[in-house]
């Protein structure tokens, strides 16, 4: 009994669907967190930020994105950058006020953002 194809190239097939994987997930992540976000100048929605394989505690009230695409590019291309699997894709919004949003204090995100993008996440990459 052979082997039709290496194992080698059978694990870097394997990683690079992980990878792909991962990725596609982090940008749905990302997108749900983003239009969930309540907007009224839009710096929360600007805050967002994606890490790979560690934190950041940097935000900015400085700074405004209403509809979210300049947040959304940035986060592209730090997802973009993962070049392999298992290591960890951070989504995260240090502004001070961002624990009130998600504990409900906005009409407009009255369930907050971040537990329902992970809730709609899960459910969408459940398998």
């Amino acid at each position: 009994m052979s082997w039709s194809r290496s194992l080698e190239g059978f694990a870097k097939e394997v990683e690079e669907t992980l990878t792909q994987r991962q990725k596609e997930i982090a940008v749905y992540a990302l997108q749900q967190v983003i239009m969930g976000s309540p907007v009224d100048r839009g710096t929360y929605k600007d805050n967002h930020r994606v890490t790979v394989n560690g934190i950041t505690m940097d935000y900015s009230l400085d700074i405004e994105d209403p509809n979210g695409q300049r947040t959304l590019m940035e986060g592209l291309q730090v997802i973009g950058s993962v070049s392999q699997p298992f290591g960890e894709v951070v989504v995260q919004n240090n502004i001070p006020y961002g624990q009130a949003l998600e504990s409900g204090h906005s009409q407009q995100a009255p369930a907050g953002v971040y537990s329902v993008a992970f809730n709609s996440t899960v459910e969408r990459f459940r398998r």
